[in-house]
């Protein structure tokens, strides 16, 4: 009986360290390390050459480099290759050597997270500030100081519109519009103020001490984080061979801009080989025993790497600035964008497994998002057979919390409102994709994409929905009615000029023909009806401009011309009211000129309703 125990209990054993063994050598998506590396290179080869032109994909598993692999093109018309040595743009990844840097001087005693920046920073640098409360590092980690966005000047064309940072700050220094800690706004500007922060704290400047506290301590010598690679001027020229892609309907073309330079640098201009990004990633999740280059005690890198704030439905979002991802496994990383770059930085601290996905494809998606999820797992939760709330109250209009409130570009916010559209009880349509909901206001997209949507309730009315980097709030009653006005009142007044201009056109041609005197009421009303087809030109074009990068010191010229646009249309109408009184005029052309002073009038309530002049 008891040899019969001890083989029962050896081949229970047996399975019992199989299994282990097994899962050991599983990813944590189920994917055997042994198939790993092909399994993504056949994913890779279903995008590579479509959406995507060219790719360095690094997997990191236990302190070692388990794979690297190039894909595609560095420049497609010249046939060069990608390869490890490639220069690729970060992107919004610089964000985590800012938050390392202000991590480590946390650990030195010269800068406490809970403690108001203010402190830290000249006096009266802060000048748009709406609330009282303290602004914390902690808020500029995790996105919710406050501020607005500020699309201008973030992106520049040349080198040479490239400011110190200090000046920087001051030039896209945005309103704050809600108390900090309320709402997640994904911010630029709270990054650069971070950095800024250091700059002071360090007395050098903030590419510097990037340079010596973080690349030199890493041997980081292929990376380079001015923005215009001062720090590293063999790091330009190498860039300089890589063009940036844009694609549609399966078709790849160049990016018109070529070079863009980061004005507030520190929250996006890194660039690099993906053989120097794994060294900061490596240096992250050090081996057992072993302690992180990067600070001088693992405890400050473990305080880093841990939550510090979540989502209202309790799930964890934000690591000091690293974002928290839902896979199979708790994640960390954060992603990056810049006008035709890609690339993920993501890693699982208890796996110690990392991805690292850098492409020279504007807004990327397919791997980007697409191998984290073949790697890390598909997020499944525990309590997704709990009674799942009633998504009708969910159908709604919303718009970014991350988005301009001030001057005139508060205009694109206004254009990107979101509407969301109920299809099922526990379904729902959102930027043109479908999301599920597998827990108790958690919301899946039901494409590769992983993205997941966290809903926050007030007396049963939706607060705010959430996704990983912002905030989406529901669209006011006022807000509505206030832009459809604007909707009517901008057409009506672009139809009845074009209508009007045209008809005193024809008018003009058939007097000449008759030899009719001009009347001097006409010549006013054709002067008011021209002033509002330039303002309408002046207006896109403004837009334009300001899409393309234009700085805003370039685009004053257009408020100017909207302000004198202000005066003359009261001049205009001044006029036109003293000579209808001094002529007689017929009841039927009274009309058209108070239509004409109406769609002026009007064209001034836009502007100043918009803010269109600054």
């Amino acid at each position: 009986m008891q040899k019969i125990m001890l083989i029962v209990f050896a081949l229970v054993f047996c399975s019992v360290s199989t299994v282990f063994a097994n899962e050991d050598n599983l990813t944590p998506s189920g994917i055997p390390y042994s198939e790993l590396e092909d399994r993504v290179d056949e994913y890779v080869a279903q995008y590579v050459g479509t959406s995507t032109a060219g790719a360095n994909v690094l997997i990191m598993k236990d302190g070692e480099i388990f794979m690297s692999s190039s894909y595609g093109y560095a420049n497609i018309e010249n046939q060069i290759k990608v390869t490890p040595d490639t220069i690729l743009e970060w992107g919004s990844v610089t964000k985590l050597l800012v938050w390392t840097s202000v991590m480590q001087l946390v650990e030195q005693g010269k800068l406490e997270l809970n403690e108001d920046i203010r402190s830290y920073l000249p006096a009266g640098f802060l000048t748009n500030v709406e609330y009282n409360a303290p602004i914390t590092m902690l808020n500029l980690m995790h996105h919710n100081a406050g501020w607005e966005e500020k699309y201008i000047d973030l992106f520049y064309k040349s080198a040479h519109e490239i400011k110190p940072l200090e000046e920087m700050l001051h030039i896209t220094n945005p309103y704050q519009v809600t108390e900090p800690g309320s709402i997640v706004a994904y911010s630029n500007y709270g990054v650069a103020l971070a950095a800024f922060i250091v700059e002071q704290l360090s007395e050098q400047p903030y590419y510097e001490y990037v340079n010596e506290h973080i690349f030199s301590i890493l041997n980081m010598k292929d990376t380079s984080i001015h923005p215009t690679q001062q720090d590293h001027l063999s790091i330009a020229t190498k860039r300089d061979e890589v063009f940036g892609y844009r694609g549609s309907d399966g078709e790849l073309s160049i990016s018109k801009n070529g070079r863009i330079f980061i004005g507030l640098y520190p929250a996006g201009s890194a660039m690099g080989t993906i053989g120097d990004l794994v060294k900061f990633m490596m240096a992250l999740m050090p081996a057992d025993g072993e302690s992180s280059p990067l600070f001088q005690n693992n405890r400050t890198l473990e305080e880093m790497l841990t939550t510090s704030d979540f989502f209202d439905n309790g799930y964890p979002r934000n690591a000091h600035g690293f974002w928290e991802g839902l896979y199979a496994v708790d994640v960390l990383g954060h992603a990056g964008n810049t006008d035709s770059f890609s690339s993920n930085f993501i890693f699982s601290k208890e796996n110690k497994l990392g991805l690292i996905i850098m492409t020279n494809q504007q807004n990327e998606v397919a791997l980007s998002y697409g191998l984290p999820t073949l790697l890390f797992g598909e997020y499944s939760p525990s309590n997704k057979y709990q009674t799942m709330p009633n998504v009708q109250n969910h159908e709604e209009n919303y718009f970014w919390a991350r988005q301009p409130y001030k001057g005139f570009a508060k205009l694109y916010g206004a254009l990107s409102t979101l509407n969301i559209q109920v299809t099922e009880s526990n379904r729902m349509n959102a930027f043109g994709v479908a999301y599920e909901q597998i827990a108790p206001l958690l919301y899946k997209s039901t494409d590769d994409s992983n993205d997941f949507l966290h809903v926050t309730l007030n007396n049963g009315q939706v607060e705010k929905i959430s996704t990983l980097t912002s905030d989406l709030m529901p669209v006011s009653k006022s807000s509505k009615i206030f832009k459809l006005l604007s909707f009517l009142a901008i057409t009506f007044s672009i139809l009845y000029t074009v209508i009007i201009l045209v008809i005193s056109l024809i008018q003009s041609i058939n007097n000449r023909k008759n030899k009719v005197p001009p009347i001097i009421l006409k010549k006013w009303e054709t002067l008011l009806l021209l002033a509002n087809l330039i303002t309408v030109i002046n207006v896109t074009t403004l837009f334009y401009r300001a899409l393309n990068y234009t700085p805003y010191a370039a685009l004053k010229l257009h408020f100017w011309i909207n302000y004198a646009y202000i005066i003359f249309i009261a001049v205009c109408i001044i006029a036109l009211l003293l000579g209808w009184r001094q002529i007689k005029v017929t009841r039927g052309l009274k009309i058209r000129y108070t239509l004409s002073c109406v769609s002026g009038l009007l064209m001034v309530i836009l502007i100043l309703g918009w803010e269109l002049y600054i």
